[in-house]
């Protein structure tokens, strides 16, 4: 029995567009990193985007590595990368732009309606306890200060 080491030209094709279609799925899970950004406020997202950069680098690591072990008889090939990066990038410009739009579009809506909710139900609550609270701390005071004021020697 002699073992193949080298791919023909129809194995090699098929293993190029399934690898672009392994960067179609990583432009995929970017998005969802990218959706974490959109969703994160912006005084958090710098040490947010550096973490996700880099789980996102482990990712795509790991799955040229699984995906040259699994369907590569474990060689990694050059037009892996070459084929998820492609795959990678045409997602990112046709879909992942359209689905990004859409996430910013909705988390605004959501915004405005989560800002529109807090002033209509909440803020009234918050003014009531801010007032309560304003009251119970003079009347607190006052007590306080007559307690000082009592001798008990």
């Amino acid at each position: 029995m002699r073992l193949e080491t080298f791919f023909s030209i129809s194995e090699q094709s098929r293993l190029f567009l399934l690898s672009v279609v392994l960067g179609v799925f990583l432009g995929v899970l970017f998005d969802c990193f990218r959706v974490i950004r959109i969703v994160l406020p912006p005084a958090r997202r710098a040490g947010a985007v550096c973490l996700l950069d880099i789980i996102f680098l482990l990712c795509f690591g790991a799955a040229i590595f699984l995906y040259s072990a699994a369907l590569g008889r474990g060689q990694v090939r050059f037009f892996y990368f070459l084929g998820s990066s492609v795959g990678f990038i045409l997602y990112i410009v046709s879909i992942g732009n359209i689905v990004t739009s859409a996430v910013r579009f909705a988390v605004n809506i959501a915004y405005k309606a989560l800002q529109r909710v807090y002033y209509i139900i909440i803020e009234p609550f918050v003014k009531i306890i801010g007032f309560f609270r304003q009251k119970g701390i003079g009347f607190f005071v006052r007590n306080h200060k007559v307690d000082d004021n009592l001798d008990i020697s």
